[in-house]
């Protein structure tokens, strides 16, 4: 699975309500213990040997002072700016990551490219009791299968080729995302059914985006909470930041 890049989604956001006294144009640029949130996130990938560059979607004068990374100007949805990342790098793997993981660590990005086998676009799951393990009281939206319940991570492997084949129905799921119906439109009343029930298992949910994307997709469950540990509200804001402050 090489080439990898990482690329850091990073452009502006409305999205500023996360710490009253810290407000900025744009999330990424959010101070937490005097630096940028987006800097943590990018100092991980730094350190990941199977990652062969880094991309960077935003404004690229905040980038001016970072040389080993490649700016991506951002475009109108987040479906655009994945398109120029897949442009930007045509060739091999892209590693989509949000800028608001600042404890993202180089052990948990390793550890899930290395559970990463057998298809051509991964999207990681942490299961409730890791999370709560490590963050106990951390507020998490969850999704019950019948495997468990699971939060989503910030990050999505897919092959760069598959990006314009994925585009269109990843932009219908974005839209349909909080509608019943409009899910059902997707995939279909009996699996919304089964979900709404906590009856849909994770095989099933894989098939079904396989069909929709045309392409073989796997849900990989990771044990490092800190993949869908992101910075949504003032106490995510106050909790990562007491993380961050301790001594590694």
């Amino acid at each position: 699975m090489k080439p990898i890049y990482a690329i850091v989604l990073a452009g502006d956001s409305e999205d500023i309500r996360v710490d009253p006294g810290n407000v900025v144009a744009n999330k990424a640029f959010i101070s937490i213990n005097g630096r940028r949130m987006v800097d943590y996130v990018l100092d991980c990938f730094r350190e990941v040997a199977e990652i062969e560059g880094i991309g960077v979607i935003g404004p690229g004068k905040e980038f001016a002072e970072d040389k080993d990374i490649t700016v991506i100007p951002q475009g109108d949805s987040m479906i655009d700016n994945i398109r120029a990342a897949a442009a930007a790098f045509p060739a091999g793997w892209l590693l989509i990551s949000s800028s608001d993981i600042p404890l993202i660590t180089p052990e948990a990005i390793r550890d899930l490219l290395a559970r990463c086998q057998g298809a051509d676009m991964y999207y990681p799951m942490v299961a409730k009791e890791d999370n709560q393990r490590v963050f106990p009281d951390m507020e998490r939206t969850w999704v019950r299968l019948a495997e468990g319940e699971f939060t989503g991570g910030n990050l999505i492997l897919i092959k760069a080729s598959r990006v314009s084949q994925a585009a269109g129905p990843a932009a219908a799921f974005f839209d349909a995302r909080k509608s019943p119906v409009k899910l059902a439109s997707l995939f279909g009343v009996p699996a919304v059914l089964k979900l709404f029930l906590h009856r849909l298992t994770i095989p099933e949910l894989e098939n079904k985006m396989e069909k929709i994307l045309g392409f073989p997709c796997k849900a990989v469950q990771t044990p490092y909470a800190e993949i869908g540990a992101d910075v949504d509200k003032k106490s995510d804001y106050d909790q990562i930041g007491s993380r961050l402050g301790d001594p590694r």
